[in-house]
C-alpha cells in the first residue's frame, strides 16, 4: 500500500472530489461526475437534487431501486481482481456518453474498490492527473479504508496509462490488439454486413 501523502491535521486538497453525504458515501468528482457507496431509493430524492441523470452501476445486481425514475440506468457489473483495459475504457466512454446528457453518478456496493479505480482512471485519462495523485486521492479522501482498495491498488500500478490513454483518444476498445473486441471490430470492418447476417441468422 502506497505510504499517506497527507500529513495529520493537513487540509483536504482543494481539487479532490467533494463530500455531499457521507452516509452514501456521495462525493462530487467534478460538475458533471459524482461517486458513491451502492444507493437506493430512499436516496433517489438526494441524487435527483443534485441533478444526477445517469447512474452507472459496477455492482452485479441491477439498479431495481431507479424504476419508475426519470434517472438513466447503465449496468457494467465488475469484478475488482479482473478489471481490465477494456473494462477501463468501455467504462470512461459510459461516462463521457453519460455527460452529454448531464450528471453522472457511478458507484459498487461500498463505493471503495471497483468505484475507486474507475474514478482514478478517469482523473488519469481526462483531467490529466499522475498516478500518484489519482492514487493519493482514491486511498485518502474518505471513501473507506484502503486496505480493502487493494484490487484497484493493483490495477493502477500496473496499468500503462499512456496506452490507455491513446486508446481512449483514439477510438479504441482495448490497448491490446488481440483483444475480443479489437478482432470484431476488425472482422466488422472487412465485413460490413456481418452482424446483419448474424441477426438474421439468429431470428
Amino acid at each position: 500500500m502506497p505510504a499517506a501523502t497527507l500529513a495529520a491535521g493537513q487540509a483536504r486538497p482543494a481539487d479532490w472530489a467533494t463530500p455531499v453525504d457521507p452516509a452514501l458515501r456521495l462525493y462530487r468528482i467534478a460538475p458533471n461526475l459524482y461517486r458513491s457507496a451502492l444507493p437506493d431509493g430512499e436516496d433517489l430524492p438526494t441524487l435527483q437534487a443534485q441533478g444526477i441523470s445517469t447512474v452507472i452501476n459496477f455492482y452485479q445486481r441491477n439498479d431495481d431501486w431507479l424504476s419508475g425514475s426519470n434517472l438513466t440506468a447503465v449496468h457494467e457489473p465488475l469484478h475488482a481482481d479482473r478489471v481490465t483495459d477494456t473494462d477501463v475504457i468501455r467504462v470512461l466512454r459510459e461516462i463521457r456518453a453519460g455527460q452529454q446528457q448531464g450528471k453522472v453518478l457511478i458507484h459498487c456496493k461500498h463505493g471503495q474498490n471497483r468505484t475507486g479505480l474507475m474514478a482514478a482512471m478517469y482523473r488519469i485519462v481526462f483531467d490529466g492527473w499522475s498516478r500518484e495523485q489519482a492514487m493519493a486521492e482514491m486511498l485518502e479522501g474518505g471513501f473507506g479504508d484502503g486496505e480493502l482498495m487493494t484490487d484497484a491498488v493493483g490495477y493502477l500500478n500496473r496499468v500503462d496509462v499512456a496506452a490507455v490513454r491513446d486508446a481512449v483518444a483514439e477510438g479504441e476498445c482495448s490497448t491490446s490488439a488481440l483483444a475480443l473486441c479489437q478482432l470484431r471490430a476488425l472482422w466488422q470492418r472487412a465485413d460490413p454486413v456481418a452482424d446483419q447476417r448474424v441477426a438474421m441468422d439468429a431470428g
